[in-house]
């Protein structure tokens, strides 16, 4: 409004935007947005070292760039944290869930699921909401997987894989080939000359492939739905992240879309909604629209 008063009337005697909106709201005419309620605040313990192979997979994007004949290429890249061993590299295209999925499902099919998955926040492992779950993380949880964020703005929290990441940048990705077929088959040679021929201090001057061990943990053939103790209520969360509660639609998270959400009761009125083993935060009879979403935040 005020920017149509400059144009209209110039700059001078215009009041600002401050005044403008004290007036609105006296007159009735301005509804201010509501705060939003605040739902638990849940601690997220440190980042914790793997003892064991396949206890902890490193995942990320390396970020594109592109084959000497100009196609943009999204490499991802997953490394066992405990041997340093390379289990992917693999140039996608996009770095959409549906493709990171398939490329995930085929890996897991080849090494089995691991105890944990670092990654980062950024699409598509992390998204906007407070449990920092996307479709792709969903996933991992029902396949038995922590999910294991690092802090936002410390990628110190994964420095043995940005590591890596410096390595391929300078060893492939500085001088590509020119198709994304021969740029594949570059860094697949490259992964296996890592893994195989290339001593780590880390590791006692070892190879990753000497201490990579087989993984008993393997990808279910079937994923039910959840399930969740007597006493509880379970609901369907539709394509939109909304459940059908009392006549009501409540917002849950998309990521949880396509299975069940349980509710716990805590108390006269309140609920305590979960995915699985994750508490996504509290929901109140008495209100409406989106739950109470819990709160994410790195403890001690």
């Amino acid at each position: 409004m005020r920017h149509e008063m400059e144009r209209r009337f110039g700059e001078g005697g215009v009041p600002t935007t401050a005044t403008m909106s004290r007036w609105l709201k006296r007159w009735g005419l301005s509804r201010g947005r509501k705060r939003r309620r605040k739902g638990p605040v849940l601690l997220r313990g440190p980042v914790r070292e793997a003892g064991h192979c396949h206890e902890v997979w490193t995942v990320d994007f390396k970020g594109w760039y592109c084959t000497a004949g100009g196609t943009r290429v999204e490499p991802l890249t997953v490394r066992d944290l405990y041997s340093r061993y390379g289990l992917k590299a693999d140039l996608l295209r996009t770095q959409s869930i549906k493709v990171t999925r398939r490329a995930m499902r085929g890996l897991f099919a080849l090494h089995g699921v691991p105890e944990r998955i670092r990654c980062d926040n950024g699409s598509p492992f992390g998204g906007g909401g407070p449990t920092g779950l996307t479709r792709l993380s969903a996933w991992w949880i029902k396949l038995g997987i922590e999910v294991e964020f690092i802090t936002p703005g410390r990628p110190c929290e994964n420095g043995s894989h940005e590591q890596f990441h410096r390595v391929y940048k300078v060893e492939v990705a500085a001088q590509p080939e020119r198709t994304v077929k021969a740029q594949q088959r570059r860094s697949t040679i490259w992964l296996r000359h890592y893994n195989h021929q290339r001593p780590h201090e880390a590791l006692g001057m070892r190879r990753p492939a000497e201490l990579l061990t087989r993984n008993r943990r393997r990808m279910p053939k079937r994923l039910g739905m959840w399930k969740y103790p007597p006493g509880w209520e379970r609901y369907w969360v539709k394509g939109s992240g909304e459940i059908s509660w009392h006549g009501k639609r409540r917002f849950v998270g998309e990521a949880f879309a396509g299975d069940y959400v349980g509710l716990q009761p805590k108390g006269p009125g309140v609920w305590q909604v979960y995915f699985g083993p994750v508490h996504v935060g509290e929901m109140y009879e008495k209100e409406e629209g989106s739950i109470r979403m819990a709160k994410y935040r790195r403890g001690g």
